[in-house]
């Protein structure tokens, strides 16, 4: 398909919960979804009424998959960013580690309850839009990235607005526990502190353009060398070679 050198449209899938109904409560991961989902809209250029926030109660399983498999209607040349803050889990299989994610009436000692990474990524590929940005604030691994993102081999902002991408962020690795807080802005957890960070500019080119790319960067060294921080951020490509434009 030929893309276009610029987005139709640009839609967000935002979801933190503190209040577990079968899990221990957390603390940070609502106000890090709350404010990711103000710096879209605030800075980002999102659409007030196309960034989707479900909080707490409102974040179930069927919520979230209904709201994400509604994406299938978005147009060739949309943007999608989805962000998640809560608990997650790895699960040893046969084939490696397989990541669920805990939605707010979740078990996990129930696997039907929760969400498998792996139906997400695979739910995108009925999604038209060029280009998806997946980033996690959760504990669990199984990912299905094949390439780590280079900064410095990224081509110019055209050409990536031109290609898709299924782009990849979490807050540690499978072994680490994430932090539910104690990031450098005081509110947030250190992996969302640092990615708002980045995109309010620090992790912009000298032409104030933002890319997945470069922000995956940032917060991945900010993360990884912060003396208060035990995670390290994994990051890459899960399908494509474009480059999700902030």
């Amino acid at each position: 398909m030929k893309y276009q050198p610029s987005y139709h449209g640009s839609w967000a899938l935002v979801i933190g919960i503190n209040k577990y109904r079968h899990a221990p409560p957390l603390e940070i991961a609502r106000p890090d979804a709350e404010s990711i989902g103000d710096i879209l809209v605030r800075r980002l250029g999102f659409p007030k009424n196309n960034v989707s926030v479900l909080l707490d109660g409102r974040a179930t399983r069927a919520r979230i998959m209904k709201e994400f498999l509604s994406y299938e209607k978005l147009d060739p040349d949309d943007r999608l960013l989805v962000f998640f803050a809560g608990h997650g889990t790895t699960v040893t299989s046969s084939r490696g580690p397989v990541g669920y994610l805990v939605p707010v009436d979740g078990k996990n000692d129930n696997k039907s309850t929760l969400i498998r990474w792996d139906d997400l990524t695979r739910n995108a590929d009925i999604i038209p839009a060029k280009h998806i940005l997946f980033v996690m604030d959760a504990c669990y691994s199984g990912l299905a990235i094949q390439r780590s993102a280079n900064s410095g081999e990224r081509r110019f902002v055209t050409d990536m607005l031109q290609r898709s991408s299924r782009q990849v962020i979490t807050a540690g690795k499978a072994d680490e526990v994430v932090a539910d807080g104690g990031g450098p802005t005081g509110n947030n957890s250190i992996f969302t502190s640092y990615l708002l960070q980045g995109l309010e500019g620090a992790a912009a080119s000298d032409s104030g353009v933002i890319t997945a790319s470069n922000l995956m960067n940032y917060a991945y060294n900010k993360v990884a060398s912060d003396s208060r921080s035990h995670q390290t951020p994994h990051f890459g490509h899960i399908d494509g070679d474009g480059d999700f434009i902030l």
